[in-house]
């Protein structure tokens, strides 16, 4: 058994030279892996007295003692100049072992614990993920993008998530009641999506622990999953006047998953996501998987693994324009033979790309209703379809390089498919260097892939096989790699998204299912897209 030990710090309202006094004093009879200091560690701009600069100055210079990783947050007001100028400029480090978790961000850290964190205060009133990280406000963009995390060992926000004390008998103090007062929804969400194995805030004059809770059970989990724990603690400030509990450690061992059941574990104090119906089964095209097989009861009907039904026609495909179910949401853009949507449940999210503020991922998608491209008869039509799908991936190209970011984009083509579309993902610059080299690793170990050949952008292709054009934002030209696809043999229709999903290191959001989003969340991630793609439709130039 791996165990780690972690001390939390309630927040020490600037006292910083106290709070690492007190670690350094603690870790001369105990082993800490690490420590995470809530709210403010330090003073803020406006109350710096002289001898508060002073000890900023030596800590900055090594003078103070850190004796172990200690992680702190963004509380309620910046940092003091210098400090936040040392964060900018040496990746968060302060100082030996002392780090600024972030604003939002996720972090693992050396002993491979999970940490994410959501500093600040919810302004209710910012639009989009925010950019700087010393602002003491995050947006509901903002909650919802970490929730692209999916798991946490350790989650530490700034505000409450509200109704976590549903269901709880444990009593709370009038100071913590007063801060709860400031709970929301969406932090709530996250702690939801991640279900933590702890969830820490700040619990202001009082100390709050409520018994532990059950997380849902979800399908992906499998049918003999057992429910993953959550401890919620809420410690209290810094030589608070009631002298109530402001540290707090324990043991944290993440070999296992949280699933041992406490004797005084409560059901989850959060109302369950409204479950959607399940998708019908033409569904699936819209989102990549073209499989048109269908089940029943997990077991495969025998006539139907013979006789399949024939595919769906342009009004009930989920690609066809002509659909009325179609989910018009997620359209972003429309030419005259194609158009652009945000994907369901995208790969992709704002902590592996930061410099983009939404998720990115895209699919284009031609207006013709055809298992291929070059099943398109009418030679113009298919010209004219290719052509403008061309455009739209070197617009794409564009938008994203104005970001400092590559793009990929690929499509699967076989004969019995339902409906073509290209798939198209921003990739960082930290990121774009490893995708060329993923792809042609996984491709041999793809059943149904026969080789991996280097091809030219636009080169005419026969048959059935994967593509991917990957762009490299600092170079001109486009590489391409064709995968040819044998017959009779299965071919993983999430190939592309288990590429880069490995590449990402987001291998849990490699089936859109696992990371579907809440119909809002869709709607503002593609308000997002369109307001940054603005400039570069060509869509736009007629109206």
């Amino acid at each position: 058994m791996t165990s780690h030990s972690v001390i939390i710090v309630g927040n020490p309202s600037g006292a910083f030279p106290a709070i690492l006094s007190k670690l350094s004093t603690l870790s001369k009879k105990n082993t800490f892996s690490f420590a995470i200091v809530l709210g403010n560690l330090f003073p803020s701009p406006e109350s710096l007295s002289d001898d508060t600069i002073s000890s900023i100055s030596s800590l900055l210079r090594g003078g103070i003692e850190v004796p172990f990783p200690v992680y702190f947050t963004l509380g309620t007001y910046p940092f003091p100049d210098s400090i936040q100028d040392k964060i900018d400029n040496n990746a968060g480090e302060v100082c030996e072992n002392l780090f600024f978790l972030g604003k939002r961000s996720t972090l693992t850290t050396s002993d491979g614990v999970k940490i994410v964190t959501l500093g600040g205060r919810l302004d209710p009133t910012l639009s989009g993920a925010s950019e700087e990280q010393k602002f003491p406000f995050y947006s509901e963009q903002d909650a919802s993008a970490l929730r692209g995390a999916n798991f946490a060992d350790i989650l530490v926000t700034g505000d409450w998530p509200e109704g976590v004390s549903n269901g709880s008998k444990v009593s709370m103090s009038s100071e913590t009641q007063e801060l709860q007062k400031g709970a929301n929804k969406p932090v709530q969400r996250l702690a939801q999506t991640l279900r933590p194995r702890y969830h820490i805030v700040s619990g202001g004059g009082g100390f709050y622990e409520r018994e532990p809770y059950k997380n849902e059970v979800r399908e992906k989990d499998g049918q003999d999953a057992s429910e993953l724990v959550t401890r919620f603690i809420a410690l209290a400030d810094y030589g608070n006047e009631a002298k109530a509990k402001w540290m707090y450690a324990f043991k944290l061992d993440i070999s296992t998953p949280s699933t041992t059941i406490p004797p005084n574990c409560t059901a989850s104090p959060y109302t369950p996501y409204q479950k959607r119906p399940p998708p019908q089964q033409q569904s699936n095209f819209f989102w990549g998987d073209q499989s048109n097989e269908h089940h029943h009861g997990g077991h495969r009907n025998k006539r139907q693994r013979y006789d399949k039904p024939p595919p769906p026609g342009p009004d009930s495909c989920f690609f066809c324009l002509s659909n009325p179910n179609i989910q018009k949401h997620l359209i972003t853009s429309i030419g005259s033979a194609a158009y652009l949507t945000t994907a369901k449940g995208p790969l992709t999210t704002n902590l592996v790309n930061a410099e983009v503020s939404f998720p990115g991922h895209v699919l284009i998608i031609p207006f013709e209703h055809t298992p291929t491209l070059q099943g398109i008869q009418d030679p113009e039509t298919l010209e004219a379809t290719v052509g403008e799908m061309g455009r739209y991936r070197a617009a794409l190209g564009k938008m994203y390089g104005s970001f400092g970011c590559g793009i990929v984009t690929f499509e699967v083509v076989r004969r019995m498919g339902v409906h073509p579309h290209w798939q198209a993902v921003p990739v960082g610059k930290a990121f774009i260097k490893r995708v060329k080299e993923t792809f042609e690793e996984l491709a041999k170990e793809e059943a149904a892939i026969e080789g991996t050949e280097e091809r030219e952008a636009d080169e005419k292709e026969e048959g059935d096989f994967f593509r991917v054009w990957i762009k490299n934002p600092e170079e001109d030209k486009e590489e391409v790699l064709l995968m040819k696809l044998k017959d009779r043999t299965r071919f993983d229709l999430q190939f592309g998204r288990k590429v880069l999903g490995k590449v990402f290191g987001l291998e849990d959001r490699v089936n859109w299912k696992d990371c579907a989003q809440e119909v809002e969340d869709e709607i503002r991630d593609a308000e997002a897209f369109k307001k940054a793609f603005k400039e570069f439709d060509f869509s736009l130039d007629d109206e």
